[in-house]
């Protein structure tokens, strides 16, 4: 918990709100364990060879659960195929957080 009593998790992103999707890129560029200058919206899962393993998807997970304003199933985030798949689980079309918890 932070001094204001709200979770915080691993990646000390608590209920800060996002400013932008390159920040969400950041995270899931720092949880995966990649540089996020190596990686862009496009950047295809699949093609992230061992990075995208057991581990990444479950950090992604715990993000992707921190910020969406609703449960996202498993599966939904599993069957993603690129970063952006990914980061619009989260923001709307308007480019914000959609919430945090």
């Amino acid at each position: 918990m932070d001094l204001l009593g709200r979770p915080v998790n691993k990646y000390n992103l608590g209920c800060i709100n996002m400013k932008n999707r390159q920040e969400m890129l950041e995270i899931l560029g720092e949880a995966m364990e990649i540089n996020s200058a190596d990686i862009t919206e496009e950047t295809v899962l699949e093609n992230l060879g061992d990075v995208w393993d057991s581990v990444a998807i479950l950090s992604v997970i715990s993000i992707i659960d921190s910020y969406a304003q609703k449960s996202i199933p498993v599966n939904v985030i599993v069957e993603s195929k690129t970063i952006k798949d990914l980061i619009d689980l989260v923001y709307k079309n308007d480019n914000k957080v959609i919430s945090c918890q």
